[in-house]
């Protein structure tokens, strides 16, 4: 098992700066005139810090980002329009009839799910003009109706299906009929649509834990976030991750913040690699939230 994972990624701690575990009271504890302590501490929550060991510049990169939560998420759980608003509130434009939330589809996690029907499509306004990857859970006729992960990354005119590379993304909406991506309907816009396939015309789409990540994700990240969803747990909601692993006594949802960054250029398999050290942090959140 690793030692820290963030939804499902893997997070490299270095020896040198493991995991410090600091604690953050609830309430006061406080001493009185004559000297005795007293407790209005309700809870606790945790905070970790720690470090990387040398990573290559565009890993480390990723890495921020994903410590600092980019992106959007969707859970599909609320019925109407509360329902296709992402983590971050972004809100969605509907073309054609779709159903979201409870009631609507029986869901891959949580209480609701979103189903596009033959033409539909949902897009958001996500602003989302650079280097991108987004996943989803998702269900039809291409998949004999079972629940797949798929992941696609425009830029590199690939897709992957449960972690393996699958259609190039130029053609999955001809091969299956899943129109996923930015600029699909809208420039710099995320969109879901059921379209018309080869396999004819298409039954409905169902999609839960659609996830956009605005930068280059690391190929090793792909099987992992399969492994994560696949073992029952969603990927969101950005900006926080649930965090695992040898080094916290979780999973506990956090919050993370990348810091500080040192540059270092180190050997690896005889080759001279530009890296960098990264520092970071996470904060627990309550129990219950």
């Amino acid at each position: 098992m690793a030692y820290l994972q963030l939804s499902g990624i893997e997070v490299r701690c270095s020896t040198a700066k493991g995991l410090m575990q600091k604690p953050t009271l609830l309430g006061p504890r406080v001493r009185s005139f004559r000297g005795w302590a007293m407790s209005g501490t309700r809870a606790r929550v945790f905070s970790w810090s720690g470090g990387t060991p040398p990573l290559p510049l565009p890993e480390a990169q990723a890495l921020r980002r994903l410590i600092d939560g980019d992106g959007h998420s969707w859970a599909f759980d609320a019925n109407g329009t509360a329902g296709l608003v992402s983590s971050k509130g972004a809100p969605g434009t509907v073309t054609g009839t779709v159903g979201v939330g409870p009631g609507s589809s029986t869901p891959r996690f949580g209480t609701g799910g979103l189903v596009l029907a033959p033409g539909a499509s949902v897009t958001w306004a996500t602003g989302t003009a650079t280097t991108y990857l987004v996943g989803a859970w998702v269900k039809g006729a291409f998949s004999s109706g079972a629940w797949v992960h798929l992941i696609v990354d425009p830029n590199a005119d690939m897709s992957w299906k449960d972690g393996e590379e699958w259609h190039p993304a130029a053609d999955l909406i001809g091969e299956t009929g899943i129109g996923l991506g930015v600029g699909l309907l809208t420039p710099n816009a995320l969109s879901i649509a059921n379209r018309t396939a080869e396999m004819g015309t298409p039954s409905v789409l169902d999609v839960d834990d659609l996830v956009l990540l605005p930068y280059d994700v690391p190929r090793a990240w792909i099987p992992q976030w399969y492994a994560w969803g696949a073992a029952g747990h969603p990927f969101g909601p950005l900006p926080y991750h649930t965090a695992t692993g040898v080094g916290v006594p979780g999973p506990f949802q956090v919050l993370g913040q990348a810091g500080d960054a040192a540059a270092v250029e180190y050997s690896e398999d005889g080759a001279r690699v530009q890296g960098q050290y990264l520092d970071f942090e996470l904060w627990q959140q309550p129990e219950g939230t």
